[in-house]
């Protein structure tokens, strides 16, 4: 009976800055899974479509998607597939599993990388590198402050 009140009195409670980062990685993740798999899943369709200039315009701005019939399905697929092992990483921090961060921080670096890779006249992603950085920072402080790390 004793054993039973003091785990539970030691069990680890989730701070509301490390419940923060989660939502927003939540959400930021299954935003880009749901867009990457869409573009894998029709990307003859869409590259059929920015060729022959048929893509619906926005708000009335003419945008040209050129740049989207040189960029490879694969890198669609390597995307989808870096975002979902980045919400596996995010689901293992929120259940305070320090192996979640170092599967989060690969993901997350590795994204960083997979667009220099396959699109060839892409600007310096400063401020994604910036935002990367930020979110690694903030996990590993709060899963070290936990003694999870």
């Amino acid at each position: 009976m004793l054993e039973e009140d003091n785990n539970q009195n030691t069990e680890l409670k989730r701070p509301p800055q490390l419940t923060l980062l989660c939502v927003l990685s939540f959400i930021s993740g299954g935003i880009s899974i749901i867009g990457y798999l869409y573009f894998f899943g029709l990307y003859d369709q869409i590259v059929e479509m920015a060729k022959e200039g048929n893509i619906p315009q926005f708000f009335g701005e003419e945008v040209d998607y050129s740049f989207l019939i040189e960029i490879s399905r694969t890198y669609y697929l390597w995307s989808l597939l870096l975002y979902i092992s980045s919400v596996i990483g995010v689901f293992l921090i929120w259940n305070l599993n320090g192996i979640g961060f170092h599967v989060y921080a690969l993901s997350q670096v590795l994204l960083l990388i997979i667009p220099e890779i396959y699109i060839t006249a892409k600007p310096f992603p400063f401020f994604d590198i910036m935002i990367t950085i930020l979110f690694i920072l903030l996990y590993f402080k709060n899963l070290k402050l936990l003694g999870r790390l």
